[in-house]
C-alpha cells in the first residue's frame, strides 16, 4: 500500500483526508498504483505520472454532471502538475 494522496512528507492525517476526498471524484485513478510505481522506481517517474493523469481523465469522462466533470478535469491537471513539480521528493523513497 502507498502513502496515500499527497507527498510522503505531508503529515499522515493530512494525506488521509486528501485520500478520502479524492474518492468523491476519482474511482479508477488509484494513487495506490502511482505509489507502487514510485516505490519501485519503475516505470520512470514521468510514466507513472502520465498513467495517473490518464486514469484521472478516464474517471472524469465517466462523471454524469457537467460541473463535476470540470472539477475532475481541473483536479486531474492540478494533481498531475503537483506530481511533476514535486514528485521527485517521493520517487523511490517509501
Amino acid at each position: 500500500m502507498g502513502n496515500g494522496l499527497g507527498p510522503i512528507w505531508f503529515p499522515a492525517p493530512v494525506r488521509a483526508i486528501l485520500t478520502r476526498l479524492s474518492a468523491l471524484f476519482f474511482s479508477e485513478a488509484g494513487w495506490e498504483k502511482h505509489d507502487e510505481g514510485y516505490a519501485r522506481g519503475y516505470p520512470a517517474r514521468a510514466v507513472c505520472d502520465r498513467k495517473f493523469f490518464q486514469a484521472m481523465l478516464r474517471d472524469a469522462s465517466r462523471v454524469e454532471t457537467t460541473g463535476r466533470v470540470w472539477v475532475c478535469i481541473w483536479l486531474a491537471g492540478f494533481f498531475w502538475l503537483m506530481v511533476r513539480l514535486f514528485g521527485w521528493a517521493s520517487y523511490r523513497r517509501f
